[in-house]
């Protein structure tokens, strides 16, 4: 079945080639609920295992969700992953994306900050090589008074790799006293990689606070002559510039047993 996927909310300059991605997809896809009662927590960890799937979470009042995405090795060569999330009053719903091998990866994670004081985190690492693809599209959907959101993405590019990412904070009418803040940061070690980053921030309301900033670039100069000074060859330097930036987000995830079971797997 074809499909246009990670379609934004916006649209955007037609050279950015940004606009939503034409993909194949099964018929149906393997769905997933969640639905999580006033003041429960729950930490969700799914590793790629099908080709299509389909995610709806329903986050009552302060209900929090921690969902863990990893794009496992043995999983399927193609995935496509589509995320919505409806938060109550005080709700916070994370989402932490892991990619170690690239490969062709699409997502879509839509955050419908609804409930008063209800808030979104979305914390994506992914290191690709090769000819690896990575294809996000990420919304934080402010409808609530008082929330909150924030966009962190962290990875790595080399070889031949192409990533593209779309970061949508929106701020619509009514969400009077909400924060937004996208962050990005890529390593490139490649002049071969494909790098294309969209931020776009949506206001249909006065009393709103929404920052981006960006660092992308190849290794450090200095960084990498101190690094080689100690000991270190060019390669172990990059080597652990660019491992740093997955072990970054891996150790913002709260639980230490799920933290410790990624790092002996992946890193």
């Amino acid at each position: 079945m074809k499909k246009i996927i990670n379609k934004p909310i916006a649209e955007t300059f037609g050279w950015l080639h940004a606009g939503g991605t034409a993909v194949d997809l099964p018929e149906e896809p393997e769905k997933i609920r969640y639905v999580l009662a006033p003041g429960e927590t729950r930490t969700v960890v799914l590793e790629d295992s099908v080709p299509y799937t389909e995610i709806r979470a329903e986050l009552s009042e302060g209900a929090s969700l921690h969902f863990i995405e990893v794009k496992s090795p043995d999983g399927p060569e193609k995935t496509y992953a589509d995320i919505h999330a409806v938060c109550g009053k005080d709700a916070h719903f994370c989402w932490t994306r892991l990619l170690f091998d690239g490969r062709e990866t699409c997502d879509n994670c839509s955050a419908e900050l609804a409930g008063e004081g209800s808030s979104f985190t979305a914390d994506i690492g992914y290191r690709l090589s090769s000819d690896h693809i990575y294809d996000v599209n990420c919304e934080a959907i402010h409808t609530g008074k008082r929330t909150e959101s924030r966009i962190l993405s962290s990875g790595v590019l080399a070889d031949e790799a192409d990533k593209l990412l779309r970061g949508t904070i929106d701020f619509r009418n009514g969400c009077a006293g909400a924060v937004g803040s996208e962050s990005e940061e890529v390593l490139l070690l490649s002049e071969n990689i494909r790098n294309r980053s969209v931020p776009v921030i949506l206001c249909d309301e006065e009393d709103v606070v929404g920052n981006h900033g960006a660092s992308i670039g190849r290794p450090d100069e200095e960084l990498l002559y101190y690094m080689e000074s100690r000991g270190l060859s060019e390669e172990e330097a990059v080597e652990l510039l660019a491992a740093a930036k997955l072990a970054a987000v891996v150790n913002r995830i709260p639980d230490e047993k799920i933290r410790e079971e990624i790092r002996e797997k992946y890193l």
